[in-house]
């Protein structure tokens, strides 16, 4: 029974540190890569949205290899709760044909880009390699792949179906691989054909699709417009001074009210006041001093 125990302690002493790097191990419980030849510049753009697994701690530190001939990442980026994307410091070290770059992310979100320059461009014919170099666990996979505008005959290889027209103008092939486990490296072939170095990215520019001149819909030269014009100003003016003149008769009207209900008081004011003889009784006539019946003194004051 002792040895039994002794073996199953040493056991346990085995495989602990195994258990702990396993839960250590940071994996991708979503990435996307995207695969975007010729559109912005005569490369390749690469960029990854990856979403880290739920039980990873954060910040995480992570590393990720490219091309050596792509020489550094165009952008690392977090991507916050409100959906915009913060860059993030990053470093990078050769290791053979690898650039390995690494970089920490308080965030699960992070967006990835890079732009590889090894197409191959032989007259219309044109070929690009990806190659993903399996570094972490995976839970769901997606791959996208733009295709140029004025790409024909374009080929994927292994075959991703029939491509689909976006709002965008573009046609874009999608794969939903799923699980991959890390270690599990893979190779995606492009092939197809083109003439010029023209971008996919510039062609979307806005530009008139006819000089516009006098014939163009919806032109009007000057004096096409200007009868309107002076109708219009007419019309206002009209307005203007029907308003004015409505503003100034009530002005007038309420002035004439104030000054004659003035006059008519100054009038109350100055007529003569009705004396009578304060003996007799008699009304006197104005002017008068005494009364003219029994010679009293009046009081005029």
């Amino acid at each position: 029974m002792k040895r039994f125990f002794s073996f199953l302690l040493i056991f346990f002493a085995i495989i602990q540190p195994n258990s702990a790097k396993a839960q250590g191990e940071i994996g991708f419980s979503k990435l996307v890569i995207n695969i975007w030849p010729e559109y912005d510049r005569p490369g390749v753009l690469v960029f990854y949205r990856l979403t880290l697994a739920g039980d990873t701690s954060l910040p995480a530190t992570l590393s990720l290899r490219i091309p050596k001939v792509a020489e550094k990442p165009f952008n690392v980026a977090m991507k916050d709760i409100d959906g915009r994307l913060d860059n993030l410091k990053f470093s990078s070290i050769t290791e053979g044909d690898w650039i390995k770059i690494t970089f920490t992310t308080p965030v699960p979100e992070v967006q990835f880009e890079y732009y590889d320059p090894s197409i191959i461009s032989s007259g219309e014919f044109h070929e690009f390699e990806y190659h993903w170099p399996g570094d972490y666990n995976i839970d769901s996979l997606v791959i996208t792949i733009q295709q140029p505008l004025s790409a024909k005959r374009f080929q994927i290889q292994p075959a991703m179906g029939t491509g689909q027209a976006n709002q965008d103008g573009f046609t874009y092939y999608e794969s939903v691989v799923g699980e991959v486990k890390a270690g599990v490296d893979f190779t995606i072939h492009l092939k197809y054909e083109k003439s010029g170095m023209e971008l996919s990215a510039p062609s979307q520019s806005v530009a008139p699709v006819e000089p516009i001149n006098t014939d163009t819909l919806g032109w009007q030269t000057l004096n096409e417009v200007l009868p309107y014009f002076l109708s219009g100003l007419g019309f206002l003016l009209i307005i203007a001074g029907g308003y004015w003149y409505w503003r100034s008769g009530k002005t007038i009207t309420m002035a004439f009210r104030r000054r004659y209900s003035l006059g008519r008081s100054k009038e109350a004011d100055t007529e003569p006041l009705e004396v009578f003889c304060h003996s007799c009784g008699r009304k006197a006539v104005s002017g008068d001093i005494y009364c003219r019946s029994c010679g009293t003194k009046l009081r005029v004051e």
